[in-house]
């Protein structure tokens, strides 16, 4: 079998999604043949398939739903336009990000093993991945800081909307800004493996190797320890408010208690969100680094296994909004018992 490409340059393992040969500077060999024959079976195993194509379907479908309604929830309710409930819908927008334009790519590159959307979407669908963690990871910071601000100075102004807006757009700006390298230095590639295929693959500058390996080092560092690190300082010392100290401007105990309970939430509610985020990357996260420095090989069933858990947390959040959050359940009720009531023919 021989090997045809059209382009040059550094591909780098992590984005061998279909799932035939490992490419190291285009050192092709007998070796790397028989392990793409080995992983090309894998690829083409039914169960294999099926399997991934029934848990990739729940995801999109459950994330669609579920972040669609926060969103909805956020924009037609009053009571939620708040700057923590902003904050939130963000979330549900850079998870809808990575539904749409990310995860039914992975998915189609694996059943088919090539890339089938040309090339615009081979650079969109990268971007979309980096930017909407990037996203989420610097809005959960925002959260926490918020919160900190709000719980240990409780006499200060709160955040307003507008100022919220304009750290949404920050937000953003930032996280497209790193997602750029990931999605600039993109390439197709044909080849022919039995058949003529292609694959949608990085290619860095040269020293192709180092570039990679320091870029995925400084991503998850800075876009995935620090943000973590200082969402774990803030509500260390939030926690130790609202569970150790009395709220000021309680007047009877009861008052204290209810106004403690629901800050106590709130704060639970959030942490939860922020240790799904944490929880659901941390493998992903750890594999792109180890990969990228040479310190594993390519694997495509632990790669597939990470992506998805990763893309998982995409699920979450809005069940953990109805668990915890007693505002959002209310006006989703709410939202819910209008729409009924307009759907219902009057009598006259």
């Amino acid at each position: 079998m021989g090997l045809k490409h059209t382009s040059s340059g550094y591909f780098s393992q992590i984005y061998v999604f279909l799932n035939h040969t490992t490419f190291w500077n285009f050192s092709l060999d007998d070796e790397l043949y028989d392990s793409g024959a080995k992983d090309e079976t894998e690829s083409e195993n039914p169960t294999m398939k099926a399997l991934l194509i029934i848990a990739y379907s729940v995801i999109i479908v459950i994330s669609l739903f579920g972040n669609s309604v926060v969103c909805h929830v956020v924009i037609k309710s009053k009571r939620m336009h708040s700057v923590t409930s902003l904050f939130i819908m963000n979330l549900a927008i850079a998870d809808l990000m990575i539904t749409l334009l990310n995860t039914p790519f992975t998915l189609v590159r694996f059943v088919h093993s090539t890339w089938v959307f040309g090339r615009a979407m081979c650079h969109v669908s990268r971007f979309a991945q980096y930017c909407s963690v990037h996203v989420s990871a610097l809005t959960l910071v925002a959260i926490a800081v918020d919160r900190h601000q709000l719980i240990m100075h409780p006499m200060k102004q709160r955040m307003s909307r507008v100022k919220g807006l304009v750290w949404i757009a920050v937000i953003w700006v930032m996280a497209s800004s790193f997602s750029l390298p990931h999605a600039i230095y993109q390439q197709l590639l044909r080849f022919e493996y039995g058949e003529v295929r292609v694959i949608c693959l990085p290619s860095f500058p040269a020293p192709s190797d180092l570039f990679w390996k320091y870029l995925d080092l400084a991503t998850f560092v800075l876009l995935y320890v620090l943000p973590l690190s200082i969402i774990s300082v803030a509500y260390i010392i939030v926690a130790k408010k609202v569970w150790v100290h009395n709220t000021i401007g309680d007047v009877t105990l009861a008052q204290s208690i209810a106004h403690r309970r629901r800050k106590r939430m709130t704060v639970k509610m959030l942490v939860l969100v922020v240790a799904v985020f944490a929880i659901c990357w941390f493998p992903l996260n750890c594999y792109v680094v180890l990969l990228s420095s040479k310190v594993i090989q390519a694997n495509n069933a632990v790669y597939f296994s990470f992506h998805w858990f990763a893309t998982s947390s995409t699920c979450y959040n809005p069940f953990i909004y109805c668990w915890l959050n007693h505002n959002f359940r209310a006006e989703l009720k709410a939202l819910n018992f209008k729409s009924r009531c307009k759907a219902t023919p009057r009598l006259s």
